[in-house]
């Protein structure tokens, strides 16, 4: 009975520690850490097209985890496919982000955001991305910024060219 309790109590612990170190993001402090992180104007994409993105795919959700049909999973703010980007354990990849998509699950962005520059510097950019494709791309993305205190403006030419 003593050993039952222990393993309750230590997967009890494990979920709280898990917990605790993941964050949904306020869309300003989300914009301020991508804008910190050199997002703006990368690949000619900017804040509002991250920020469109991030919401769509996990909203603002460090730990969000997608399953799909074909056994891949989508990890983190950006839900980077573990078929391609990261390694999961689970799903053949290629692994192009040379990364556990674990790592993806914390309030640690970093490693996020370097993974997703790599998926929008292949060929398909932001394409790569269904959500950017349905709800972003030529869409104004400035309402994305509005009330921010930050550098980054929105990109007007980009939005209505």
């Amino acid at each position: 009975m003593m050993k039952a309790w222990c393993t309750v109590m230590g997967i009890l612990t494990l979920l709280i520690v898990a917990t605790v170190d993941t964050k949904i993001y306020g869309r300003c402090n989300l914009a301020m850490k991508l804008e910190k992180a050199g997002l703006n104007g990368f690949q000619g994409y900017n804040i509002g097209d991250w920020l469109c993105v991030a919401h769509y795919e996990s909203g603002f959700d460090t730990s969000f985890v997608d399953h799909n049909p074909d056994g891949s999973s989508e990890y983190g703010l950006f839900q980077l496919n573990s078929a391609w980007w990261c390694d999961n354990g689970v799903t053949p990849t290629q692994n192009l982000c040379h990364m556990e998509c674990r790592d993806l699950l914390n309030r640690h962005i970093l490693d996020d955001i370097m993974c997703a520059k790599q998926v929008v510097s292949s060929r398909n950019g932001m394409n790569a991305w269904n959500s950017w494709t349905r709800h972003c791309r030529d869409h104004d993305l400035s309402e994305w910024l509005k009330g921010c205190n930050m550098h980054a403006k929105p990109d007007i030419e980009s939005v209505t060219s």
